[in-house]
Order: C-alpha cells, then sequence, then structure tokens
C-alpha cells in the first residue's frame, strides 16, 4: 500500500511540474513582443503622428473594400459600381491624399 501511495504522489508531482512547463512556453510564446515585419503601426505605436480628421469625397456608389496601412500611407480600396476599382492614398505625416489609383474594368 505505501508503494501504490509513494507512486501516486510521485505522479502527481510529474503532472504539476509538467503543466508549469507548459505555462512556462505559453507566456514566453505569447508573451514575446512581435516581430518587426508583423508589427501594425495602428497598434498604439507613437511613430504615428496625430493628423486630425480626414475628409475624402467616394465615388458615387462605390465602397471601400479595405484599408491598409503601408510605411507612412494609409491606402482605401473602393469597389465601383461598374465594375472597377480605385485605391486612394493618404499621406500619415499631415493626412492629406497623395493620390489615386484607378483600375478599369476590362471590356
Amino acid at each position: 500500500m505505501q508503494v501504490v501511495k509513494a507512486l501516486v504522489i510521485g505522479m502527481g508531482f510529474l503532472i504539476l511540474v509538467g503543466l508549469a512547463i507548459l505555462v512556462y512556453g505559453l507566456t514566453n510564446k505569447f508573451g514575446s513582443s512581435p516581430s518587426p515585419a508583423s508589427k501594425s503601426p495602428a497598434a498604439g505605436d507613437a511613430a504615428v503622428p496625430a493628423f486630425g480628421t480626414i475628409r475624402a469625397s467616394l465615388p458615387a456608389g462605390a465602397t471601400v473594400a479595405g484599408v491598409q496601412m503601408q510605411g507612412g500611407a494609409v491606402m482605401v480600396h473602393l469597389t465601383l459600381p461598374d465594375g472597377g476599382a480605385q485605391i486612394m492614398v493618404f499621406r500619415l505625416s499631415d493626412g492629406r491624399q497623395t493620390g489615386t489609383i484607378e483600375l478599369q474594368p476590362q471590356r
């Protein structure tokens, strides 16, 4: 009976040690800072300057298909009612629109 009790206590100890190692590993994996390639400037990065409110006119019937930040610019992807697409590019430093890329469907 003493041997069984010692085995149960020993196995319980091993389970606790295994759980501690698992928690330590998960903490290190998820607690580390993201790599520079996956770091998003929108995630509270102090390098993104404040520029206030941007007001831009969308073409009639256009819908926003997506927004992407890259470098010092924000690109707003629009879907046009004629099947085309448009990309509006804004500079983050001052919020000014720096350009528009129009993509027309092939006819």
